[in-house]
């Protein structure tokens, strides 16, 4: 079984929503000896991804509209599940797959660790993410490397 993956979700041509793809590519750049994927996309098109793995940590955005944009957010996988069954109409949440491949028997990830960036732009059409968020990525690519010790 490999060890760790990183997933960084996003879109990166909406403005903040690319921010978890963009903390995974810094992560990349510091960590030559970890593995990480970039999607944007969740549920059953990433799934297959995770199997194998001991650990996930997904790094995605989060609109609260309560907090500081950049602001780094952190939460168990059971935080979720509440929420597991609110998804797109022709797609599965990330964990309604999880839990479906979970119970097939496939080996996922039995430690996951979900970090989520607090955005304020997630619809204009920029490769770019706003000034605040931008600015965070760095920091908070560097607290994800030592909370986690993937050095």
């Amino acid at each position: 079984m490999r060890k760790t993956l990183i997933l960084g979700l996003g879109n990166t041509i909406l403005c903040d929503d690319g921010v978890g793809i963009r903390i995974a590519q810094e992560i990349k750049k510091r960590c030559k000896n970890i593995d990480i994927i970039e999607a944007s996309a969740a549920g059953f098109r990433v799934i297959d991804e995770i199997i194998g793995y001991e650990k996930l940590i997904l790094i995605d955005s989060i609109k609260t509209e309560c907090i500081k944009p950049g602001t780094l957010h952190k939460y168990s996988f059971n935080e979720f599940n509440k929420t597991k069954h609110h998804s797109q109409p022709h797609d599965i949440s990330f964990i309604e797959a999880f839990e479906i491949i979970k119970q097939h028997g496939d080996k996922v990830p039995s430690i996951v660790e979900i970090y989520a960036v607090e955005v304020s732009d997630t619809t204009t059409l920029s490769e770019k993410c706003t000034i605040e968020v931008e600015n965070a990525i760095p920091l908070i690519a560097k607290k994800i490397i030592e909370e986690q010790s993937l050095i």
